[in-house]
């Protein structure tokens, strides 16, 4: 028998012959875990391995690996397999995963090849309220083998390999290529506290891929199961498989495997791992692996060994490396924060470890907190109510105890039972009331939320649901909504508004500015409509009317926490027209009539602030905003308009200061 015969027969990888498309694992740190990641499955290679994994994943990531198998053989076969892998989560992973990968296998680089091209998606697909989450991904797949031209294509070699017979051989001379549709599905199930129950069942489709139309080469279908216990730093994971043998009976196999990170603060995390695959047929093989990461990189190395099959081999090596994009997950946060805590203890000073707030908290566990509950609110805002209070679980693990923390706990979860996203609140009116209301409830304004929902109802009489939640807060809070003679807001209003603040928020501010206007024209007294006008003016630099807008929306507000900051955006105003030289605005009621033309620029005094001092309090503003410091931010902000007050800069920042604190 030739050389590469022999070779070709080795392809099963240190067990004994299968079919074609073995799996030979990917990447480099799954294969160090002897395969065992089935359920783990956190990167990119999850398109590989599970691709339920895909749903986990919140930043967009690159893979690329080679791995040369079985290195040192006797007969120099080289075998070669390559991976190639993009994964691409929606909106941060919160409507799934997109993937794509390529994956290739080479006898002597040309004589033998198996491809594989795979798009995959993954996402969560259910979360129960006890806690866990539940990720369902599949993986639909394009597989090819070909061969090279060799001698024997075109004379035969005899039974035996007793001579050449002079012929073409009926197999090797025939079609050199042949590709079929396959698929892959998987399903992974993270429970409340460390443990992952991960399944996949690859190959789906049993694809025919023999290189004779009158042959049956089929890839068998394998499941795959696998429990994970993890950690921050650690896992430790077992797997079984089974499948069909070429001898018709099955085949089954066990892998377990380990990994270990050690951290590193400001130089990156080392990673130790090992695993051992057991299986049918005398299979055994010893895995290893380590690597290095830091918050955009990862590079892996993996080594695995037959043990008592392949003999005369130096094993397999591994080589991958991986590329993150976008802003770090809340699991790297929270263990840059475990690292500096453990960095301070080191150091023997431990500032952020021992000085603890009233409420036992750390500086470093405050500033994480204040972070969490930052994205929180952004999160309302949007309407987003199941994500907020999912980050508000994550501050609430942080401070138990704070009241404060607790209280809004309770609150938001309330709402994201019945409401866990509304999706038309900047388009339609009965959302748009119905958002104002919840964010009143969750602002403690009890009044403001149920006249809020009552006017969602009123613009949606046939909405069940809708009058059956504004019955349940009535309860809650013990307010009751106004009757309907008192209804200041009707229909036409109510749409005005909706246009006006979904104007704002897509930086339209003439169409505001109008919107805004319609809606005072059915009501002027509307407290809302006219910080919306204001808050349109101001993005404008048109701060007179601005002014204006915002002081009669400070007249008909009734709520005290609004009307504060209401007086906060009236100071701003203040010292920017004083120092322009500019009085402020006499006191009248401008209704929806156009207020007097703004005065031109030149008039605006000089700056007395050098440029170098305008730098370094827009650099301590931007910081102070970073680190969500909006009362910092604001002082440094309106510092630089003080001495400068034609600074644009500086007034778009202030103006965006302005909002997130809203």
């Amino acid at each position: 028998m030739s050389a590469w015969l022999a070779a070709l027969l080795v392809c099963a990888l240190a067990a004994t012959a299968r079919a074609a498309f073995e799996d030979l694992g990917a990447g480099g740190r799954a294969p160090g875990m002897g395969d065992a990641f089935v359920a783990i499955a956190d990167d990119v290679y999850a398109v590989h391995y599970n691709p339920a994994g895909l749903g986990r994943l919140e930043r967009p990531q690159f893979g690329a690996a080679y791995t040369a198998h079985f290195v040192g053989l006797t007969d120099n076969s080289q075998l070669g397999s390559s991976f190639l892998g993009y994964a691409h989560p929606l909106e941060e992973g919160r409507r799934g995963t997109l993937a794509a990968a390529w994956e290739s296998f080479s006898l002597n680089s040309s004589l033998y090849r198996e491809q594989s091209f795979a798009l995959a998606y993954g996402r969560s697909a259910w979360k129960p309220d006890a806690g866990g989450e539940l990720f369902l991904g599949a993986a639909p797949r394009y597989l090819q083998r070909s061969f090279g031209s060799f001698p024997e294509a075109s004379n035969a070699v005899i039974a035996n390999d007793i001579g050449r017979s002079g012929r073409p051989d009926p197999v090797l001379s025939g079609t050199r290529s042949r590709g079929a549709l396959d698929a892959d599905l998987g399903a992974l199930y993270r429970f409340a506290r460390h443990f992952t129950l991960g399944a996949q069942l690859a190959h789906v489709l049993q694809p025919n891929v023999a290189f004779s139309s009158s042959d049956r080469d089929t890839v068998p279908m394998a499941l795959r199961v696998g429990l994970d216990y993890g950690s921050l730093v650690s896992h430790l994971s077992a797997q079984i498989e089974t499948r069909r043998a070429p001898t018709g009976t099955r085949d089954q196999s066990l892998a377990v495997g380990a990994e270990r990170w050690f951290p590193k603060l400001f130089v990156g995390e080392f990673g130790l791992r090992g695993g051992l695959d057991l299986g049918s047929r005398d299979f055994a093989q010893l895995c290893m692996g380590v690597s290095f990461r830091t918050r955009r990189l990862t590079v892996d190395y993996g080594f695995g060994i037959p043990l008592r099959t392949v003999s005369s081999t130096s094993g397999s090596h591994r080589v991958a490396v991986g590329f993150r994009f976008g802003r770090t997950t809340d699991q790297e946060e929270s263990l840059e924060m475990v690292l500096e805590a453990m960095r301070q203890l080191k150091s023997g000073t431990a500032p952020a470890v021992i000085q603890a707030d009233a409420r036992g908290l750390s500086l470093t566990q405050r500033a994480v907190l204040d972070e969490r509950l930052a994205q929180t609110n952004g999160l309302e805002r949007v309407a987003r109510f199941r994500e907020a209070s999912e980050k508000m679980t994550s501050a609430l693990a942080i401070a138990p105890s704070d009241p404060a923390v607790l209280g809004h706990f309770s609150r938001l979860n309330f709402i994201a039972q019945q409401y866990p996203e509304l999706t038309d609140y900047q388009t339609k009116p009965a959302q748009a009331a119905l958002h104002r209301g919840l964010l009143a409830y969750l602002a403690g304004e009890d009044q403001k939320a149920v006249e809020g929902a009552a006017e969602a109802v009123r613009l949606e009489p046939k909405d069940k649901e809708l009058d059956a939640f504004l019955t349940q807060l009535e309860r809650v809070t013990g307010r009751k909504r106004m009757p309907v003679s008192e209804e200041t807001k009707p229909v036409v209003e109510a749409g005005w508004l909706a246009q006006a603040e979904r104007a704002i928020r897509e930086r339209r501010y003439d169409d505001a500015v109008e919107a805004a206007r319609g809606a005072l024209a059915e009501n002027p007294s509307d407290a809302a409509a006219w910080e919306d006008l204001g808050t349109a003016y101001f993005a404008m630099k048109d701060y007179p009317r601005a002014y204006e807008a915002w002081r009669n929306a400070h007249e008909y507000e009734k709520s005290p926490s609004v009307r504060d900051e209401i007086k906060g955006y009236m100071n701003t105003i203040e010292l920017v027209l004083r120092r322009r030289g500019l009085s402020v605005p006499e006191r009248r009621r401008a209704a929806a009539a156009p207020a007097p033309a703004p005065a031109p620029a030149s008039s605006a005094a000089p700056a007395t602030i050098t440029e170098a001092e305008a730098r370094a309090l827009y650099q301590r503003g931007v910081d102070a905003f970073t680190r969500r410091d909006f009362a910092e931010a604001k002082a440094a902000f309106e510092e630089i308009l003080r001495g400068d007050p034609g600074n644009v800069e500086a007034a778009n920042a202030l103006r965006r200061v302005l909002e997130e604190a809203r």
